[in-house]
Protein backbone atom coordinates (compact mmCIF):
# COMPACT_ATOMS: atom_id res chain seq x y z
CA UNK A 1 0.00 0.00 0.00
CA UNK A 2 2.65 2.14 1.07
CA UNK A 3 4.57 1.31 -2.69
CA UNK A 4 1.35 2.32 -4.41
CA UNK A 5 0.67 5.59 -2.28
CA UNK A 6 4.23 6.65 -3.38
CA UNK A 7 3.85 6.05 -7.32
CA UNK A 8 0.90 7.96 -7.21
CA UNK A 9 2.40 10.53 -5.41
CA UNK A 10 4.99 10.81 -8.20
CA UNK A 11 2.73 10.89 -10.62
CA UNK A 12 0.89 13.64 -8.78
CA UNK A 13 3.88 15.53 -8.55
CA UNK A 14 5.23 15.08 -11.92
CA UNK A 15 1.90 16.17 -13.63
CA UNK A 16 1.62 19.09 -11.80
CA UNK A 17 4.89 20.14 -13.24
CA UNK A 18 4.39 19.46 -16.25
CA UNK A 19 1.69 22.00 -15.95
CA UNK A 20 3.34 24.45 -14.06
CA UNK A 21 5.72 24.67 -16.73
CA UNK A 22 3.02 24.75 -19.75
CA UNK A 23 1.92 27.68 -17.46
CA UNK A 24 5.33 29.54 -17.50
CA UNK A 25 5.65 29.07 -21.16
CA UNK A 26 2.47 30.34 -22.17
CA UNK A 27 2.79 33.71 -20.08
CA UNK A 28 6.46 34.04 -21.68
CA UNK A 29 5.58 33.64 -25.23
CA UNK A 30 2.79 36.02 -24.65
CA UNK A 31 4.49 38.90 -22.83
CA UNK A 32 8.28 38.19 -23.43
CA UNK A 33 9.08 36.09 -26.46
CA UNK A 34 8.52 37.61 -30.03
CA UNK A 35 9.75 34.84 -32.57
CA UNK A 36 11.66 35.82 -35.46
CA UNK A 37 9.71 36.32 -38.51
CA UNK A 38 10.42 34.10 -41.59
CA UNK A 39 10.45 35.50 -45.22
CA UNK A 40 6.91 35.47 -46.03
CA UNK A 41 6.46 37.00 -42.81
CA UNK A 42 8.49 39.99 -43.87
CA UNK A 43 7.15 39.90 -46.97
CA UNK A 44 3.67 41.03 -45.33
CA UNK A 45 5.55 43.56 -43.29
CA UNK A 46 7.89 45.06 -46.48
CA UNK A 47 7.75 48.33 -46.59
CA UNK A 48 7.67 50.37 -49.92
CA UNK A 49 11.33 51.62 -49.39
CA UNK A 50 12.47 48.47 -49.55
CA UNK A 51 13.08 45.23 -51.21
CA UNK A 52 12.99 41.83 -49.42
CA UNK A 53 14.16 38.80 -51.15
CA UNK A 54 11.62 35.86 -50.17
CA UNK A 55 12.14 33.15 -52.05
CA UNK A 56 15.92 31.60 -53.86
CA UNK A 57 16.14 29.02 -56.43
CA UNK A 58 19.27 27.41 -57.58
CA UNK A 59 22.79 29.72 -57.46
CA UNK A 60 21.93 33.17 -57.38
CA UNK A 61 24.66 35.78 -56.57
CA UNK A 62 24.83 38.82 -54.26
CA UNK A 63 27.05 41.76 -55.87
CA UNK A 64 27.65 44.59 -53.43
CA UNK A 65 29.94 47.43 -53.72
CA UNK A 66 32.96 46.98 -51.55
CA UNK A 67 31.93 43.37 -50.65
CA UNK A 68 32.46 40.19 -52.33
CA UNK A 69 30.25 38.21 -54.15
CA UNK A 70 28.09 36.12 -51.84
CA UNK A 71 25.50 33.75 -51.92
CA UNK A 72 21.84 35.29 -51.98
CA UNK A 73 19.26 34.34 -48.95
CA UNK A 74 16.11 34.47 -48.00
CA UNK A 75 15.15 37.13 -46.05
CA UNK A 76 17.67 39.63 -47.05
CA UNK A 77 17.21 43.43 -47.53
CA UNK A 78 18.67 44.67 -50.81
CA UNK A 79 20.04 48.03 -50.48
CA UNK A 80 20.54 50.64 -53.89
CA UNK A 81 23.34 49.42 -55.96
CA UNK A 82 22.92 45.91 -54.69
CA UNK A 83 22.93 43.08 -57.84
CA UNK A 84 21.58 39.74 -58.17
CA UNK A 85 23.05 37.45 -60.66
CA UNK A 86 20.69 34.02 -61.26
CA UNK A 87 22.50 31.01 -62.90
CA UNK A 88 21.30 28.69 -64.82
CA UNK A 89 18.29 27.13 -63.88
CA UNK A 90 17.52 29.23 -61.19
CA UNK A 91 15.36 32.22 -60.01
CA UNK A 92 14.82 34.82 -57.03
CA UNK A 93 11.36 36.49 -55.96
CA UNK A 94 11.92 40.14 -54.30
CA UNK A 95 9.07 42.40 -52.54
CA UNK A 96 8.59 46.01 -52.91
CA UNK A 97 5.73 47.09 -50.45
CA UNK A 98 2.42 45.08 -49.90
CA UNK A 99 1.39 43.48 -53.09
CA UNK A 100 4.08 43.92 -55.30
CA UNK A 101 6.17 41.19 -56.57
CA UNK A 102 9.76 41.24 -59.18
CA UNK A 103 10.82 37.87 -60.15
CA UNK A 104 14.12 37.41 -61.73
CA UNK A 105 14.80 34.53 -63.87
CA UNK A 106 17.63 32.28 -65.06
CA UNK A 107 20.26 33.94 -66.63
CA UNK A 108 19.89 37.71 -65.89
CA UNK A 109 21.17 40.09 -64.17
CA UNK A 110 19.40 43.17 -62.20
CA UNK A 111 20.52 46.15 -60.22
CA UNK A 112 19.00 48.23 -57.93
CA UNK A 113 19.53 51.60 -58.46
CA UNK A 114 16.87 53.39 -56.41
CA UNK A 115 13.74 52.27 -53.25
CA UNK A 116 11.83 55.24 -52.21
CA UNK A 117 7.91 55.30 -51.41
CA UNK A 118 7.39 56.80 -54.36
CA UNK A 119 9.60 55.50 -57.24
CA UNK A 120 11.13 51.62 -57.22
CA UNK A 121 13.90 51.93 -60.20
CA UNK A 122 16.45 49.11 -61.08
CA UNK A 123 18.66 48.58 -64.20
CA UNK A 124 18.17 45.02 -66.54
CA UNK A 125 21.44 44.06 -67.63
CA UNK A 126 20.52 40.97 -69.08
CA UNK A 127 17.55 38.12 -68.51
CA UNK A 128 14.22 38.23 -67.92
CA UNK A 129 12.30 39.76 -65.11
CA UNK A 130 8.41 38.75 -64.42
CA UNK A 131 6.98 41.89 -62.30
CA UNK A 132 3.35 41.38 -61.03
CA UNK A 133 3.24 45.44 -59.71
CA UNK A 134 0.44 46.68 -57.60
CA UNK A 135 -1.06 50.57 -58.22
CA UNK A 136 -0.24 52.43 -55.02
CA UNK A 137 -1.09 56.34 -54.97
CA UNK A 138 0.99 56.98 -57.67
CA UNK A 139 3.92 54.93 -57.28
CA UNK A 140 5.75 54.41 -60.17
CA UNK A 141 7.91 51.00 -60.87
CA UNK A 142 10.95 51.88 -63.21
CA UNK A 143 12.98 49.28 -65.25
CA UNK A 144 15.84 50.41 -67.11
CA UNK A 145 18.34 48.74 -69.77
CA UNK A 146 22.15 48.80 -69.30
CA UNK A 147 22.86 51.59 -70.69
CA UNK A 148 19.60 53.18 -69.81
CA UNK A 149 18.63 53.59 -73.83
CA UNK A 150 15.49 52.06 -73.03
CA UNK A 151 13.06 52.39 -69.89
CA UNK A 152 9.83 50.50 -68.97
CA UNK A 153 7.60 52.55 -66.25
CA UNK A 154 3.91 51.55 -64.79
CA UNK A 155 1.55 52.65 -62.05
CA UNK A 156 0.34 49.24 -61.80
CA UNK A 157 0.76 46.36 -64.34
CA UNK A 158 1.15 42.58 -64.53
CA UNK A 159 4.25 41.60 -67.39
CA UNK A 160 7.68 40.58 -68.59
CA UNK A 161 10.56 42.15 -69.60
CA UNK A 162 13.89 40.70 -71.58
CA UNK A 163 16.83 42.69 -72.64
CA UNK A 164 18.77 40.51 -74.33
CA UNK A 165 22.03 43.67 -74.69
CA UNK A 166 20.64 44.42 -78.29
CA UNK A 167 17.15 44.92 -77.76
CA UNK A 168 14.60 45.08 -74.43
CA UNK A 169 11.21 43.21 -75.04
CA UNK A 170 8.01 43.63 -72.91
CA UNK A 171 5.17 41.90 -73.09
CA UNK A 172 2.04 43.20 -70.14
CA UNK A 173 -0.44 40.50 -69.18
CA UNK A 174 -2.96 43.05 -66.81
CA UNK A 175 -2.55 46.93 -66.79
CA UNK A 176 -0.11 48.72 -69.20
CA UNK A 177 3.83 49.56 -69.54
CA UNK A 178 4.93 52.68 -71.32
CA UNK A 179 8.21 51.46 -73.07
CA UNK A 180 10.60 54.82 -73.69
CA UNK A 181 13.48 54.71 -76.16
CA UNK A 182 15.24 57.35 -77.67
CA UNK A 183 12.71 60.15 -76.91
CA UNK A 184 9.45 57.95 -77.90
CA UNK A 185 7.35 56.43 -75.80
CA UNK A 186 4.61 53.78 -76.94
CA UNK A 187 1.81 52.18 -74.08
CA UNK A 188 1.96 48.47 -74.20
CA UNK A 189 -1.33 47.32 -72.94
CA UNK A 190 -2.91 44.12 -71.61
CA UNK A 191 -2.05 41.23 -74.42
CA UNK A 192 0.53 43.74 -76.52
CA UNK A 193 4.44 43.28 -76.59
CA UNK A 194 6.32 45.82 -78.20
CA UNK A 195 10.51 45.87 -78.63
CA UNK A 196 12.79 48.65 -78.54
CA UNK A 197 16.85 47.49 -80.45
CA UNK A 198 19.30 49.49 -79.57
CA UNK A 199 19.42 53.00 -80.76
CA UNK A 200 15.96 53.03 -81.97
CA UNK A 201 12.54 54.02 -81.31
CA UNK A 202 10.04 51.31 -79.85
CA UNK A 203 8.16 49.77 -82.25
CA UNK A 204 4.11 49.47 -81.97
CA UNK A 205 2.36 47.78 -79.53
CA UNK A 206 1.01 44.37 -81.18
CA UNK A 207 -0.75 41.09 -80.32
CA UNK A 208 1.22 38.78 -78.63
CA UNK A 209 1.60 35.49 -80.46
CA UNK A 210 0.26 32.44 -79.45
CA UNK A 211 3.17 30.49 -80.68
CA UNK A 212 6.74 31.31 -79.94
CA UNK A 213 8.62 29.56 -82.81
CA UNK A 214 12.20 28.79 -83.03
CA UNK A 215 13.44 28.01 -86.55
CA UNK A 216 16.67 26.53 -87.67
CA UNK A 217 18.01 26.06 -91.18
CA UNK A 218 17.03 22.70 -92.59
CA UNK A 219 20.30 22.29 -94.18
CA UNK A 220 22.32 23.40 -91.09
CA UNK A 221 26.22 23.03 -91.70
CA UNK A 222 26.54 19.01 -90.95
CA UNK A 223 30.09 18.82 -91.99
CA UNK A 224 32.58 19.06 -89.54
CA UNK A 225 34.48 22.32 -89.04
CA UNK A 226 37.88 22.14 -87.09
CA UNK A 227 37.34 22.02 -83.07
CA UNK A 228 33.38 22.60 -83.70
CA UNK A 229 30.96 20.52 -83.16
CA UNK A 230 28.63 22.12 -85.86
CA UNK A 231 27.60 25.22 -87.23
CA UNK A 232 23.99 26.24 -86.46
CA UNK A 233 21.89 29.13 -87.87
CA UNK A 234 18.12 29.77 -86.94
CA UNK A 235 15.67 32.35 -86.46
CA UNK A 236 13.73 33.94 -83.41
CA UNK A 237 11.15 36.29 -83.07
CA UNK A 238 11.71 39.88 -82.60
CA UNK A 239 13.18 40.91 -78.92
CA UNK A 240 13.69 36.94 -78.15
CA UNK A 241 16.71 35.80 -76.43
CA UNK A 242 18.43 33.00 -78.10
CA UNK A 243 21.02 30.18 -76.19
CA UNK A 244 22.67 27.12 -77.10
CA UNK A 245 23.83 25.13 -74.37
CA UNK A 246 22.77 27.54 -72.07
CA UNK A 247 25.37 29.70 -73.59
CA UNK A 248 23.81 33.47 -75.12
CA UNK A 249 24.12 33.95 -78.91
CA UNK A 250 23.99 37.19 -80.46
CA UNK A 251 21.09 37.94 -82.37
CA UNK A 252 20.61 40.63 -85.32
CA UNK A 253 17.53 42.53 -84.91
CA UNK A 254 15.55 40.40 -87.46
CA UNK A 255 15.79 37.60 -85.21
CA UNK A 256 18.51 35.63 -87.43
CA UNK A 257 21.45 33.95 -85.36
CA UNK A 258 24.84 31.83 -86.30
CA UNK A 259 26.66 30.08 -84.10
CA UNK A 260 29.80 27.31 -83.95
CA UNK A 261 29.44 24.95 -81.50
CA UNK A 262 32.58 23.77 -79.95
CA UNK A 263 33.79 20.20 -80.09
CA UNK A 264 34.15 18.61 -76.72
CA UNK A 265 35.26 14.96 -75.33
CA UNK A 266 31.85 12.49 -75.85
CA UNK A 267 29.79 15.61 -77.18
CA UNK A 268 27.07 13.96 -79.61
CA UNK A 269 24.52 16.84 -79.67
CA UNK A 270 23.72 20.58 -78.31
CA UNK A 271 20.00 22.21 -77.52
CA UNK A 272 19.60 25.37 -78.81
CA UNK A 273 16.65 27.46 -77.04
CA UNK A 274 14.47 30.21 -77.00
CA UNK A 275 12.76 32.46 -74.87
CA UNK A 276 10.83 35.65 -74.93
CA UNK A 277 9.03 38.53 -72.46
CA UNK A 278 6.32 36.67 -71.58
CA UNK A 279 8.26 33.61 -70.09
CA UNK A 280 7.27 31.18 -72.78
CA UNK A 281 10.57 29.07 -73.78
CA UNK A 282 11.17 25.81 -76.43
CA UNK A 283 14.43 24.27 -77.19
CA UNK A 284 15.21 21.98 -80.22
CA UNK A 285 18.28 19.22 -79.45
CA UNK A 286 20.47 18.55 -82.67
CA UNK A 287 23.16 16.29 -83.48
CA UNK A 288 26.73 17.25 -83.72
CA UNK A 289 28.52 16.99 -86.86
CA UNK A 290 30.46 14.01 -87.31
CA UNK A 291 34.29 14.56 -87.33
CA UNK A 292 36.55 14.13 -89.57
CA UNK A 293 38.79 11.12 -89.49
CA UNK A 294 42.19 11.88 -88.91
CA UNK A 295 45.19 9.59 -90.78
CA UNK A 296 47.91 9.95 -88.42
CA UNK A 297 50.30 8.21 -90.66
CA UNK A 298 50.30 7.61 -93.84
CA UNK A 299 53.15 5.07 -95.83
CA UNK A 300 53.30 3.97 -99.39
CA UNK A 301 55.18 0.85 -101.16
CA UNK A 302 56.31 0.68 -104.55
CA UNK A 303 56.81 -2.48 -105.94
CA UNK A 304 58.61 -2.82 -108.82
CA UNK A 305 56.88 -4.41 -111.84
CA UNK A 306 58.57 -7.34 -113.33
CA UNK A 307 58.90 -7.97 -117.09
Amino acid sequence: MARGKAARTVVEASALLAAMLALSWLVFRHTLYTPAPGPMAKAEQARADEAIVVAVVGEVVRLSPGAQPSALVAGQRLLPEDSLRTGRGARTDLVMGAGSRLTVAEGTQLTVREITEKVHRFKLARGRVAVDYAERGGRVLRIESDSGGAVAETEGARFGMLSTGATVAIATESGAVRLTAERATVIVPAGKEATAPAGQVPSAAEPIPARLLLKIAEAPQTHAVEGFCAEVSGTAPRGAEATVDGVRAEVAEDGRFHVRVPRAAGKTSFQVAIRDASGRSTARKLPCAAARPQIEDLAIEWKRRRR
